[in-house]
């Protein structure tokens, strides 16, 4: 997308390529008068640069893909550039995967995409194990990366946790070993940019400094980010954004907690309570557009006890109330603007998928409308319970079969 100011005096002039949400003729300037306007009234831009990448504002995740899920080209040919897709070597549709095993398959759907379609951008990762100790393992396993999405170069290649595993102090941890990889891939012609995930700023620190000193820049870090887990991963993003490397943030959603599948009832039968009655202004028709019905699908029986006990005892409802009010001012929903709380913080959000309605959905609520500082000041300003995940899916861990995986995000 183009966007450069023209003047700013007596009225402000835009020049368009395109945008997302709104179509503009390119023949002329667009006039807005200079009456003050909250950031979401103006054309902000539809698409992030990340290392040499260009991509829509929204990632799509696809680590709970299935056999059901749509297929990428169906999600592609619904966006005007190409989308990019979030996946690991770990990802996959075979229940197997609970057990450390079956890996791969997801990676296969994107071997699937045909010609004439917008393309995928595609970010994949690989997995530290203990018995992965040399930066070979890092070149083999993109390699087979790259073999199994039908690509000639990975757009996006990274290490998905720190070394866990190196738990003797003395012991050497195999982060600079992983790291090395990462620069044999790039000299090699295997991946395009190179990033991580789970990394505090401290060690995402280090990495960068590591890669520089090989002439490879560090593009992007992936961390648990969203309303509900912002305080730990911000201090992150500014890190990283103060080196030039990109923030990616999962469960910007907080599992189905953030799109008020687990709160609209209480919320729609306590309106006056919530503010959120005819007499506060909110009418039911603006309710229900803003807070659709969802049952919060996709989920395993131990996630759906953690989110539903959370829910009941957090304070998430006011949260979601809240969301709610911002959601009828702009006329989005709740989904929406959770996802575009992210975007204005300059964190890329990915956000999971399984059908072409909820993808355009998603890439509506990272298109060139934000949040305003008033949003923001009211959305952070509702206190609640510190989220820390749900079931095996925690937010510095994650139980992958061998064992249990932790991070820490300093």
């Amino acid at each position: 997308m183009k966007f450069c100011i023209l003047s700013i005096a007596g009225t402000l002039s835009v020049s368009l390529a395109y945008t997302t949400d709104l179509l503009v003729p390119t023949r002329g300037p667009l006039v807005i008068p200079t009456t003050p306007a909250s950031p979401s009234q103006l054309i902000a831009p539809s698409s992030s640069n990340v290392g040499s990448l260009v991509i829509p504002n929204v990632a799509t995740g696809t680590i709970n893909w299935g056999a059901d899920t749509s297929s990428v080209e169906e999600f592609s040919s619904k966006h005007p550039t190409p989308a990019f897709f979030d996946t690991a070597e770990r990802y996959s549709t075979s229940p197997l995967v609970v057990l450390g095993m079956g890996w791969g398959t997801t990676e296969e759907r994107f071997a699937e995409r045909t010609e004439g379609s917008n393309g995928a951008i595609v970010g994949t990762k690989f997995t530290p194990t203990p018995w992965r100790k040399s930066k070979k393992d890092v070149v083999e396993a993109a390699l087979r990366s790259r073999e199994r999405m039908g690509v000639d170069k990975i757009d996006l290649y990274s290490i998905h946790m720190p070394d866990i595993f190196s738990k003797d102090p003395n012991q050497t941890p195999l982060d600079p070993v992983y790291w090395d990889g990462l620069v044999e891939c790039v000299k090699r012609g295997i991946v395009s940019n190179v990033g991580v995930s789970n990394y505090g700023a401290t060690l995402a620190t280090r990495c960068q400094s590591h890669l520089a000193a090989h002439g490879v820049p560090l593009v992007s870090n992936q961390i648990h980010y969203s309303l509900l887990y912002n305080s730990k991963s911000e201090v992150c993003r500014k890190a990283c954004e103060e080196m030039g490397v990109v923030t990616f943030g999962y469960f910007g959603l907080g599992m189905g907690l953030l799109t008020g599948a687990y709160s609209r009832d209480e919320l729609l039968m306590n309106r006056d309570r919530y503010g959120l009655s005819d007499t506060h202004g909110y009418s039911q028709g603006a309710l229900d557009l803003a807070l659709p019905s969802s049952k919060g699908k996709g989920r395993s029986f131990l996630e759906k006890r953690d989110l539903l006990k959370y829910a009941a005892t957090s304070g998430v409802h006011s949260l979601v109330a809240e969301m709610v009010k911002v959601a009828v001012k702009h006329g989005k929903t709740v989904s929406q603007v959770a996802i575009n709380y992210c975007v204005t913080k300059n964190v890329i959000p990915i956000v999971g998928c399984s059908t072409v309605k909820q993808f355009e959905s998603n890439m509506q609520a990272g298109g060139t409308w934000r949040l305003d500082p008033e949003d923001i000041r009211a959305l952070e300003s509702v206190e609640f319970a510190k989220f820390d995940g749900a079931g095996f899916k925690r937010s510095e861990g994650k139980f992958v079969g061998y064992g249990t995986e932790k991070w820490r995000l300093d």
